[in-house]
């Protein structure tokens, strides 16, 4: 149906001429004032039906009024958003008839977004708001973020109209019309009495979402086919009734619902657990009477002490006593959150009320099996259609971090303390939730920088955070919590002030309450899992030439291994030395009339194939295997640091490199893990669980680390370790009753020091990643004053690791293709499947975009990866408009009529990626 326009001189006409959204749209247009008064119905909706109670109440309260009045102030700050494209420099960028509007000194090239905060600046006032608490000014500057970076505030906040080349005239009563119509839908909502930065943050993040959703085409033609009859305020007030129905549909359609649960039992939670363990009990009984207004919760547990069941069912205990429904799962790594996806989704159907999706949250998730859309049908490969699946539109960018319950890495939560664009709505994905960090341990003094501002932020929001570690120092635990109570405090310990986790308690948890900052240990000594006490021996192994010469080692501590089976693992420091020692394993089981499995997993193999060999040996070394019979008769692992957390393995002996005591004792985690279920059969040799760390060989004295150890970990660590357990003469390493002390130990004693300049490297180097990351986060609430453009102002000069969640830890991703004497590219070595191009014209499949990703691997970043590239290391042009394929370096492996393949160049560096061995370094 035509729209009607009429005379723009009717002093409450709203000219249908001037639009807001014309792509994709067929050459229609959609009027401005429509799509303002889509944004407010939306986002009523999102307030009804994504916004948790507590995050709810937490915005009511950074405005100082109550849920109803917040809600339509949300809804009228939605609606004014685009309000800056009504101006000759936007409308003219598409064919307007603009007849009866004059030009105007305005705007210059100043974008939309700006344009928006100017003239919000200056009509605001005009409904009553004063700029006295600096409110007026914060709610123009966060819609000028509405497209992700937030605009400087404007000089001179009084005269805005000057500033912009505003004019009286029909721009400006168009621009006000508009507004005022919006505050109408809204309900003509008064003004806040107050607004802080970190709530406006919250409220931006709601208008981006409004945004993005009413910005879909599909829902613009659908709007279209119900246009307003003309802009006479009745016929506008007709169309918004129709937008409020078509609002809740859309939210819903998006997967923006929230998955909520019911107060129950930690028996009712986890019926497969008879009975809880001593942690679990503990914190069942105790933390409901402390959790009223939330807080953060540590727990430190040995590994299978069942913190992930802890964990979920404090979760729910703080989530119902502060109204968050929401659930972040933080791991370190893409494959744990795999792995606790799975555990998550499996509670979650067990426990929800109401059903919604769940995401899990990594560049490479699309890829992941169990939870990406099959590229033909549209749903989970494995899991068939589910109410937890997750949506496309979930699946956008940006987006997963909104669905109300997600696991992902923590890279995905600590983008939201760096100062990148749409951070808003990093922040509001999170604000709703219980955030949960698992092996917080893991972090090193960069990213736990970043961590300390997170949780600060997330103090200032109220919501509440679990931490779980194996092995927390306690200086890094004091840290951690004093910066989530800087945030829910408002300020700093004062000088004088005791710190509030001067020690840990382990295995045990402590609670901190937001507001009076009180810390709440279990108060009775917990009933934990008995183990058996890990026989941990030193074997001194020759290093030569800096490096270690592991052969005559593990074939002496394997050998039993070898004669009457059993389960292994061996832990190398480096690929290059996992991929070495599986080799010369290979040669000697070779010879052997019964030869042992033989598995390898590290890094870089290609995503595929890593994660198949994953899902093998957590099956068959796992709970399952060894309930089902399929646990390997003998069988040997060898592996780099990638089993050490959170992955589900249980062998009868570990070898491991030396490395800091921490991470030996999260290693040892590994080494008869389900002793207590009764499951596993042990072989004969095994009496019981025994960790040989291989060290440098003595007399030559233990400063001769390996070259390849010192390259990932510090070398006074290692030293430090190593004295440590010398000291130690062999005594067995009770668990849980000797872990705080040792890691405590390793940093606090000085007495283990070996080398003091090593220690002085250390030590300047760990304030240096701090010192990083204190340039890199966004600032303090207090820090930041009465100004959100901190929060997003990058500095795109400052190079690539000024974003980066891992300081010095860039890496590419490569794919090796193969080259064949006609000079066709092939993905597999048997020249099976072409190297897949698009049709002409058009895009890659899903499948192609798929069969190509989960081939890659990740690669360290060095000169060789850097632009430009040499020639054969570049994707195909056809591939350069492909988000996930542009930035890949190719490995043109040539292969003969014979099937011989040849390494790959790369510039100086020659690489060959082997079928069982991943990606090798050639010398």
């Amino acid at each position: 149906m035509p729209m009607v326009t009429s005379s723009p001189n009717n002093p409450s006409y709203i000219d249908l001429r001037l639009w807001a959204k014309e792509r994709g749209l067929d050459g229609a247009r959609h009027p401005h004032i429509c799509h303002a008064l889509d944004s407010v119905a939306v986002s009523m909706a999102l307030w009804d039906t994504f916004v948790p109670a507590g995050l709810a109440q937490r915005i009511s309260d950074g405005l100082g009024v109550d849920e109803a009045h917040a809600r339509m102030l949300v809804a009228f700050w939605s609606g004014c958003h685009d309000v800056g494209k009504l101006v000759r420099t936007f409308q003219e960028q598409a064919p307007t008839d603009l007849s009866g509007y004059p030009e105007e000194k305005s705007t210059g090239h100043a974008g939309h977004a700006l344009v928006s905060c100017g003239w919000m600046a200056a009509v605001l006032p005009r409904l009553g708001y004063t700029d006295d608490d600096y409110a007026a000014s914060l709610v123009a500057q966060l819609l000028g973020g509405h497209h992700g970076t937030y605009p400087a505030p404007l000089d001179d906040f009084q005269s805005p109209e000057s500033t912009f080349g505003f004019s009286p005239g029909t721009w400006s009563e168009q621009r006000e019309r508009a507004v005022r119509m919006a505050h109408e839908a809204a309900g003509c909502p008064a003004p806040p009495n107050k607004l802080d930065p970190p709530t406006a943050a919250l409220v931006c993040g709601l208008v981006i979402l409004a945004d993005w959703l009413v910005s879909q085409e599909h829902f613009i033609l659908d709007r279209l086919n119900e246009p307003p009859e003309d802009g006479s305020p009745s016929s506008l007030r007709r169309y918004f009734r129709r937008a409020l129905s078509a609002a809740p549909p859309l939210v819903a359609a998006a997967g923006l619902g929230r998955l909520t649960t019911s107060p129950a039992s930690f028996s009712d939670s986890f019926p497969g657990i008879e009975t809880p363990n001593g942690l679990q009990d503990s914190l069942s009984r105790h933390l409901p009477q402390l959790c009223s207004d939330g807080g953060l919760l540590l727990v430190t547990a040995a590994p299978g002490e069942g913190k992930t069941e802890t964990a979920f069912h404090a979760a729910d205990l703080l989530g119902h006593a502060t109204g968050h429904d929401g659930r972040f799962v933080a791991l370190p790594t893409m494959a744990t959150a795999d792995q606790m996806y799975t555990r998550l989704r499996d509670y979650a159907a067990h426990r929800a009320d109401v059903p919604a999706p769940l995401a899990l949250l990594h560049s490479m998730a699309w890829l992941a099996p169990h939870y990406a859309p099959d590229p033909d049908h549209g749903s989970p490969v494995l899991s068939g259609k589910s109410e937890f699946d997750v949506t496309d539109w979930l699946m956008g960018n940006k987006r997963g971090l909104l669905s109300s319950w997600s696991v992902g890495t923590i890279d995905q939560a600590l983008m939201a303390a760096l100062p990148s664009r749409h951070n808003s709505v990093r922040m509001l994905g999170l604000a709703g939730k219980v955030v949960i960090v698992d092996e917080v341990h893991s972090v090193d003094p960069y990213m736990q920088t970043l961590l300390e501002r997170l949780l600060h932020w997330l103090g200032a929001f109220g919501s509440p955070v679990v931490l779980l570690s194996a092995t927390l120092h306690h200086a890094t635990a004091n840290a951690l919590v004093e910066a989530y109570l800087h945030g829910s405090r408002g300020r700093k310990r004062r000088r004088g002030e005791p710190v509030p986790v001067p020690s840990i308690d382990y295995p045990g948890w402590l609670h901190v309450h937001p507001h009076t900052g009180k810390v709440t240990a279990n108060p009775e000594p917990l009933r934990t899992t008995e183990r058996i006490p890990l026989e941990t021996d030193l074997a001194p192994l020759p290093v030569h030439q800096g490096r270690a010469e592991r052969e005559a080692v593990l074939r002496d501590h394997l050998s039993p291994l070898v004669q009457e089976g059993g389960c292994a693992a061996v832990i190398c420091t480096t690929v290059a030395e996992a991929q070495a020692t599986r080799n010369l394993l290979a040669q000697w089981f070779s010879a052997l009339d019964s030869t042992p499995d033989l598995y390898l997993l590290h890094a870089r193999f290609p995503q595929e194939q890593r994660e198949a060999i994953t899902q093998e040996i957590t099956t068959r070394f796992g709970k399952e295997g060894a309930a089902s019979g399929s646990r390997p008769a003998s069988a040997v692992v060898v592996a780099t640091q990638v089993i050490e957390q959170s992955l589900d393995l249980d062998v009868d002996l570990l070898i491991t490199d030396l490395a800091p005591v921490g991470l030996l004792l999260q290693r040892a985690g590994r080494c008869w893990r389900h002793e207590h279920l009764g499951i596993v059969e042990r072989p004969r040799w095994a009496r019981g669980p025994r960790m040989v760390v291989l060290v440098p060989e003595e007399p030559e004295s233990r400063s001769r680390v390996p070259r390849p150890w010192q390259y990932v970990y510090p070398l006074s660590l290692l030293m430090r370790t190593h004295t440590l357990l010398l000291r130690r003469e062999g005594a067995p390493i009770r668990i849980p009753q000797d872990v705080q002390a040792l890691v405590d130990g390793l940093y606090d004693d000085d007495s283990l020091i070996e080398d003091v300049t090593a220690d002085i490297r250390r030590i300047g180097e760990e304030l240096a990643l701090r010192t990083h990351a204190r340039n890199a986060v966004i600032p303090t609430t207090r820090a930041l004053g009465q100004d959100l453009h901190p929060l997003t102002a990058f500095d795109l000069d400052a190079g690539d690791h000024f974003l980066a969640t891992r300081f010095g830890a860039e890496s590419v991703r490569v794919l090796c293709c193969y080259r064949d004497s006609r000079g066709l590219l092939w993905l597999d070595a048997g020249r099976t499947r072409p190297l897949p191009e698009p049709k002409p014209g058009g895009r890659l499949s899903r499948a192609d975009l798929r069969a190509i990703v989960s081939r890659t691997v990740p690669l360290r970043a060095d000169r060789s990866t850097e632009p430009p590239l040499a020639e054969a290391n570049r994707v195909p042009e056809s591939w350069s408009q492909e988000f996930h394929l542009r930035d890949l370096v190719l490995l043109v492996h040539e292969v003969s009529d014979r099937g011989e393949v040849s390494p790959a160049s790369l510039g100086e560096r020659s690489l060959f990626l082997s079928p069982v061995n991943g990606l090798e370094e050639v010398s």
